[in-house]
This record gives structure tokens, C-alpha cells and sequence, in this order.
């Protein structure tokens, strides 16, 4: 770094004497210094800020100033390299919204284990560790909040899984393998000619079997879409009514409620969401039994 005396230049003083600091060339002012009311008293505050800072000299209010500058600076840099990091999974793996990973009925998942704030205490978060080993979801509820709760089994002899995430954390997905296998449709194995339902693996079709034994899982533990979701992905927050009802002259209205909960049954390939009716206690649908409202 260059000498910090040659980093800033002083502009011309107001007719309250507030002078104007310039740092590295900059075409806009860092902040302002001024003398106090004593001989040995500076002051420097940032243009923008509030508080200000006591100096014995002007030229250490100038530096105080640069150190600002420095200090912002770095803190700029370090949000950019967190931010960037939402985006930059590890070899062999790849981010999928949970969104994703209910619709394609993904089974094994890195969740982010660590989220801390991209900067401050709200906002955005990034991922900053993720669980070790992939874990074998069961379920993935979305409540009411915006808060998301997977649970799951981890390889060995551990206890059952549970992550609740909070809406910004949830907002970074989980991690999948980047070959992760898609259900597309029924057919004839690639490998062993069989007929029956096909993955895709890249550009390769095969059968439960095959597409398992070329990534070394268990078919087990293959994705399977949601069997039941109906023509409509609900979402917590949409209105809905019951399927079938129509309107009638004892029943102007058909019944509507909200969406407040949803909660996918990763293993059993159902899915079903919770509605609020407005005078009852919350009541438990099937996807598919529900409308959207015209």
C-alpha cells in the first residue's frame, strides 16, 4: 500500500472552515475534517455519518478517514465473496430449491447446515458448511411462517433427522449430486431392455436397477415424483376451495380458505396441505382435492 499521506488531498474549505478529504483520486469526498475549539482538537466525519471522531492533528483526522474508507472496503469485498458463495457448490454437486427437490421427489440431499447473514443481522444468508454425508429425506413441511422443517435418516446408527430453517435459510436449497437421476417415464431400459419406469442420468435411460448400479446407490434410493399433487402446486398463502363445488341458488359462494401449511411425504410420494377455513380449526387435504379460486 502506498503511503498514506499520498492516498488523500484536503479540498477547498467552506466558510464554516468544514474541509472536504479526497482519497485514492476519488472525484467525491471520503468525509470532512474541521477545527475544534481548542488548538489541538480535529475533528473527521465520514460524508454520510452520523458520528464523528476527536483528533490532536489534522492530518490524523485525514488518516482516520482513509481508515474508513479502507475498513469499507473490506467489508464490501467479504459480502461479495459470501454472496458469491450461494452459488458455488462443491465438486460433483450442484444447488436445487427445495422446490425442486419435493416436485422431482429427490431422496438423498446435503442440506446447509451453517447460514450465517451475508452481512449484518438480517437479509440474505449464505452457505457456509453442509452436512457431511447426504441424508435420506422422509418429509419436507412448509409452515405457516415461511419456515421450512425436513426431516430424514443420516447413514449409521443415528437419530432421526430434523433441520428448521428459516425463510432466507431455506432460500439456499440443498445440495444434489450434479448427475442426480430424474423419473421421466415409462419404457425400455437402455442397459438391460427391460420395460418398465425409466431415469435419466445425463443423457442415459435405464431402469430403476440399472440407473442405480451405474451411480452405486440403492434403488431405494432413487427420486419418485409426488403421485397425487394434482394440476396445482400449492403453496402456503394461496386461496383454494374444495373440489367440485359450484355454485348453486342455495350456495352463492363455493367455501374458500387459505393455504397455511404444506407437507410432502418424500418417501410415501404424497403430498398434502393444510386450509384454513376462517371458522374452524385448520383441515388436512390431499393436493388433489383442492381448486384454485377463480
Amino acid at each position: 500500500m502506498s503511503d498514506i499521506k499520498n492516498r488523500y488531498r484536503y479540498g477547498k474549505p467552506d466558510s464554516e472552515g468544514v474541509t472536504p478529504v479526497y482519497i485514492d483520486g476519488a472525484v467525491e469526498p471520503a468525509g470532512y475534517v474541521w477545527k475544534g475549539r481548542s488548538s489541538s482538537s480535529w475533528w473527521a466525519q465520514g460524508a454520510g455519518d452520523k458520528l464523528r471522531t476527536n483528533h490532536t492533528r489534522k492530518y490524523k483526522a485525514a488518516e482516520q478517514l482513509v481508515g474508513m474508507v479502507d475498513v469499507r472496503a473490506m467489508v464490501a469485498a467479504e459480502t461479495e465473496r459470501r454472496r458469491a458463495r450461494r452459488t458455488q457448490a462443491p465438486a460433483g454437486w450442484r444447488f436445487a430449491t427445495w422446490t425442486e427437490i419435493e416436485r422431482e421427489g429427490y431422496r438423498q440431499v446435503r442440506p446447509v447446515h451453517r447460514a450465517p447473514y451475508v452481512y449484518g443481522g438480517e437479509g440474505e444468508r449464505y452457505p457456509d458448511s453442509f452436512a457431511d454425508q447426504p441424508v435420506t429425506l422422509t418429509r419436507i413441511v412448509r409452515l405457516h411462517n415461511g419456515c421450512v422443517v425436513v426431516s430424514g435418516t443420516e447413514p449409521g446408527e443415528r437419530p432421526p433427522y430434523v433441520l428448521l430453517m428459516d425463510p432466507a435459510h431455506a432460500d439456499l436449497g440443498a445440495l444434489v449430486r450434479e448427475q442426480e437421476p430424474r423419473h421421466v417415464a415409462p419404457g425400455e431400459c437402455m442397459g438391460c431392455e427391460q420395460d418398465g419406469p425409466l431415469y435419466q442420468a445425463g443423457t442415459r435411460l435405464g431402469c430403476a436397477t440399472c440407473t442405480a448400479a451405474d451411480l452405486g446407490l440403492s434403488p431405494a434410493d432413487l427420486p419418485a415424483a409426488i403421485d397425487d399433487d394434482g394440476a396445482v402446486w400449492w403453496t402456503v398463502g394461496d386461496t383454494v376451495r374444495r373440489a367440485g363445488e359450484v355454485q348453486d341458488d342455495d350456495h352463492t359462494e363455493p367455501e374458500t380458505g387459505r393455504v397455511i401449511e404444506t407437507e410432502t411425504q418424500i418417501a410415501d410420494r404424497t403430498r398434502r396441505v393444510s386450509v384454513d377455513f376462517g371458522d374452524r380449526w385448520p383441515v388436512r387435504w390431499h393436493a388433489a382435492g383442492l381448486e384454485p379460486v377463480a
